[in-house]
């Protein structure tokens, strides 16, 4: 691990931020320098994230990785926030920005996963993957971004997917989402290249989480390590720290902009 700060005196706000992807992202940031906003919500419909069943969830999770975010000798609050509504979405940003002055980073994290053919998503659930996996980006997006225009500087990182790169059957509203994501990453970039704002995202293939686990045991009727090897050329799977390292290396980069950059050992090359 580096002992490098190249994020000293920045802020980054987290989505997603108490478990798995988002988790390891957080602390990425925070060991690269960055002081770090916690955000997490208590109010995600279960019915509609099926696969995700840590022990801790929502503002608690967020709270625990904001305690060890302190532990690593940064700043850092935990936020209850729900990025499928506009008022809880401003309210975090405005805490972020009272607390510690700026956004310097946003991480667009938040997302939720169901596995299902088309005749059996009903609307409730493909409204409930398209309004985290997307509203969501585009509402904290919309929030942060007057911000850094004035300012004439940040980083935008969205969490999005191979599955925005490819069709995976029983995943058409997931993979639907993140096409999405990739493209408003791409078209956000275009718009905010001019006053000095990246935007840029990850696009991870299967990663150690207990989401992924239970995604991959259940619907592919397969061990989890028997997918893993049978999927990635490399032979395993990838840890939430290194999707956190390239978020360290898009928020670090003012040249990089516009960029989907896979972490997925392989697995779509």
């Amino acid at each position: 691990m580096s002992t490098e700060t190249p994020l000293s005196g920045k802020t980054a706000l987290v989505t997603g931020g108490g478990r798995g992807i988002g988790r390891g992202i957080a602390h990425e940031l925070a060991r690269a320098g960055a002081d770090v906003v916690v955000a997490d919500t208590d109010t995600v419909d279960s019915a509609h994230n099926q696969y995700d069943d840590t022990d801790l969830a929502g503002y608690a999770a967020a709270q625990e990785v904001a305690g060890e975010i302190e532990d690593l000798g940064r700043s850092s609050m935990a936020v209850d926030c729900d990025v499928t509504h506009w008022d809880d979405v401003q309210s975090t940003v405005g805490a972020a920005i009272d607390e510690f002055g700026a956004v310097d980073v946003l991480v667009n994290n938040a997302g939720v996963i169901t596995a299902a053919f088309i005749q059996n998503i009903d609307e409730d659930e493909w409204d409930a993957v398209l309004d985290t996996n997307l509203k969501g980006v585009f509402l904290c997006s919309k929030a942060v971004v007057p911000h850094m225009m004035e300012r004439e500087e940040g980083a935008i990182i969205n969490t999005a997917s191979i599955a925005g790169k490819m069709g995976f059957g029983g995943l058409a509203h997931y993979c639907a989402s993140k096409w999405g994501n990739i493209g408003f990453t791409k078209s956000l970039a275009a718009e905010l290249a001019r006053y000095g704002v990246t935007v840029n995202a990850i696009c991870p293939g299967i990663v150690d989480t207990a989401m992924w686990q239970n995604v991959l045991n259940d619907f592919m009727d397969r061990p989890y390590q028997d997918s893993v090897e049978a999927m990635i050329p490399l032979g395993h799977d990838q840890s939430p720290e290194e999707m956190g390292e390239l978020a360290v290396y898009f928020a670090t980069n003012p040249n990089v902009t516009g960029q989907a950059v896979n972490v997925d050992g392989g697995a779509r090359m």
